[in-house]
């Protein structure tokens, strides 16, 4: 039997919502090493340590790779045909009976595609209106104002090559540094064509220490200073009334 050949796999990183792009390369079926790529038009060339740690997952002693179903207590491995029939006839009686009372719970990690076909299970297979992700816990306050400024209630309202055609960029309570590292090439466009960058975070994060202008709140008055950012904002003739049908009384120009 021949061994199987060296190749390799373009896919995007599962951890922050950029989605970079890296090749995993194989050896005889099995990843040895990650690199990034140049192609890819978000992170052009970058990835983050948390993107190149993921080889580490994949080889994890604790990795699951087979169903466990618990008996007696235990955990126990079986094969995938099992696993699926528990799952049949655990929830069809449930879904046949009561589909609203089963919840579907996502990932902000999932791809767009991986997020389309939960979306499609939940409401076709299952015919559940009920499916959340993780995000909503972190994110409900951002997605309720993305909706009234932006009409989405996720992701940018912009493409991030606007950034670094920007001439200011007021981060709040944001540490890109850590959380999403290959944005910051962006920031870095942004200052070096003169721009301003402003962190606006109770924290001395490594975000703060890159943009160079830190303004650290105190705790609980980021809502007297939002009032204030907005009232200059208006003074400054940047906001307009928007039409009736839109149900806004201000939307930023």
């Amino acid at each position: 039997m021949n061994a199987a050949p060296s190749r390799t796999v373009r896919t995007t990183c599962p951890y922050c919502a950029v989605q970079c792009n890296f090749d995993l390369h194989l050896e005889q079926g099995l990843v040895t090493r990650a690199t990034p790529t140049r192609e890819c038009p978000v992170a052009h060339g970058t990835v983050c340590k948390k993107g190149l740690a993921a080889l580490n997952d994949l080889r994890h002693p604790d990795r699951l790779t087979t169903p466990l179903l618990r008996r007696d207590g235990q955990l126990v491995p079986v094969g995938w045909p099992e696993a699926l029939a528990y799952v049949r006839e655990a929830l069809g009686p449930l879904v046949q009976s009561a589909p609203q009372r089963v919840g579907v719970f996502g990932s902000g990690s999932l791809t767009n595609e991986k997020t389309y076909l939960l979306g499609k299970f939940a409401r076709v297979a299952l015919r559940t209106p009920h499916i959340d992700y993780n995000g909503r816990y972190c994110m409900a306050s951002a997605s309720a104002a993305l909706n009234r400024t932006f009409g989405l209630d996720r992701g940018l309202g912009f493409p991030l090559d606007d950034l670094p055609r920007s001439d200011l960029i007021v981060l709040v309570g944001a540490n890109i540094a850590e959380t999403l590292p290959p944005v910051m090439q962006y920031l870095k466009g942004v200052k070096d064509r003169g721009g301003l960058v402003y962190a606006i975070d109770p924290r001395a994060t490594t975000t703060a220490k890159v943009a160079g202008r830190h303004l650290a709140p105190r705790p609980g008055t980021d809502g007297v200073l939002a009032l204030g950012l907005l009232h200059l904002m208006k003074q400054w003739g940047k906001i307009r009334p928007t039409a009736p049908a839109h149900g806004l009384s201000d939307v930023l120009w």
